[in-house]
């Protein structure tokens, strides 16, 4: 009897358990995004995951994932940078759509010297402050922007801080510290701020005074 129900509980598990899957948990300080999947390919059987090593390097992940599914978890490492996952039954592909050569990338620091996660970061043109595109920095304060045009004007938002702007001749911001703006502070109740930038399956949307409008990368 004993040997039958045993039998039986293991035949109950073994039907259960895909449904459940392989959780993950693990934390991911400041390394790339082709590591840190490459780790979760090695990690897991239940997924197969395909990326482009070099394509996915200059992005750096400083992030915490916490029992989570395989597709969760590669979620949380993609955040606001601009990648885009497709899972296909077991297959899942990791991808930057944003096929541009050149990736502006910098790093936004508070008054103290901290990380500014979800600071909003716009490539302007030099010539008319048009948007070209931009992105969001990660938990580590960390942005990489796809973008082939040379010689933009780089706008750095973020709430109850004063905008920075940088004309930048070369891809390479480095480290950008912002002030807080003592009057905005003085008189609104800071509560958060929405990324003004999201990537969707068409490219890039921008979040412009409560409408969305969409912008593609030059």
């Amino acid at each position: 009897m004993n040997r039958l129900y045993t039998l039986f509980f293991l035949s109950v598990l073994s039907l259960f358990s895909p449904v459940f899957g392989q959780r993950v948990t693990r934390t991911f300080n400041d390394v790339s995004m082709s590591e840190a999947l490459k780790w979760l390919n090695e990690w897991g059987k239940e997924y197969n995951i395909s990326f482009l090593y070099n394509e996915l390097e200059d992005f750096r992940v400083t992030t915490s994932v916490k029992n989570m599914s395989v597709p969760d978890a590669i979620q949380q490492l993609i955040g606001f940078y601009p990648i885009k996952m497709t899972v296909q039954g077991k297959e899942i592909a990791v991808e930057c759509p944003q096929k541009a050569s050149t990736r502006y990338k910098g790093t936004v620091l508070d008054e103290t010297g901290q990380p500014l996660p979800y600071a909003n970061v716009a490539l302007l043109s030099p010539r008319d402050s048009s948007l070209i595109t931009g992105g969001v920095t990660n938990e580590s304060g960390l942005f990489v922007i796809p973008c082939n045009q040379s010689g933009v004007l780089a706008r750095i938002t973020y709430v109850g801080y004063r905008p920075v702007y940088r004309h930048c001749k070369t891809p390479h911001l480095g480290t950008i510290k912002m002030q807080p703006d003592q009057y905005a502070l003085g008189s609104v109740t800071v509560k958060g701020e929405r990324p003004q930038y999201q990537m969707t399956t068409g490219g890039m949307t921008a979040n412009v005074a409560g409408t969305m409008s969409r912008a593609t990368a030059k």
